[in-house]
């Protein structure tokens, strides 16, 4: 009876370990790997990337944002490949209990409601920008994503700054993911960035199933 008991509490004990581990994936096993962006693409850290210091919404501004608040952890890497324009970032954020689908909910309401007037983008030396944000589709994505191209236009020194960059908000469960294209604008600038997007969706399914995609 006693080696039955015991068995029977290990093997509990097992299931507990194993629904925390599924529940509590590591974020380095979801961030993408640079083969998932592209053949030939180099991973590098990123400035601030691993921890709580630097936000990680700022769609349309930093403010209404109280999701920031909720996020427990975080990773954000940034992607390159030598002699093409296409540079990507993705950042993994673990968030408290409802967190994540909040602020999936915070960046699509300033996504839609974004105004068209200057906007202080909180980078230093860089002027405000007025943003002009296009809702775009996926059917490959996780459901209640979000994907935007965003044009950013300016003035800086006496020129005309344009850029078009853009981004996907996904999540599943606790677990955040974005992926944002860096630089100017640049031919195949949208496939890149939904290919990118399309495979983190895919990390964040397998972290579900305890680990990441073969």
């Amino acid at each position: 009876m006693r080696k039955l008991l015991l068995l029977v509490t290990l093997a509990a004990a097992g299931a507990v370990w194993v629904a925390t581990a599924a529940a509590a994936p590591r974020l380095e096993q979801i961030i993408l790997r640079p083969g998932q962006v592209g053949k030939g693409y180099i991973l590098f850290p990123y400035p601030q990337g691993i921890g709580l210091r630097q936000r990680t919404l700022d769609l349309c501004g930093t403010k209404n944002y109280p999701s920031e608040k909720l996020r427990v952890d975080r990773i954000q890497v940034h992607y390159a490949k030598r002699r093409s324009p296409l540079q990507l970032s993705n950042e993994v954020v673990r968030y408290r209990a409802g967190g994540a689908a909040q602020a999936l909910r915070e960046v699509t309401r300033h996504a839609l409601t974004c105004p068209h007037r200057p906007i202080a983008t909180g980078e230093p030396g860089l002027p405000p920008l007025t943003l002009h944000i296009t809702r775009i589709r996926d059917p490959h994505l996780l459901k209640g994503y979000l994907a935007v191209e965003v044009r950013m236009t300016g003035t800086l020194r006496g020129k005309r700054i344009e850029l078009d960059t853009y981004a996907v908000y996904q999540r599943l469960g606790s677990i955040f993911s974005g992926v944002y294209t860096v630089g100017v604008r640049s031919a195949g600038q949208r496939a890149f960035a939904l290919h990118a997007a399309e495979q983190s969706a895919r990390n964040l399914r397998a972290s579900r199933l305890g680990g990441p995609p073969a």
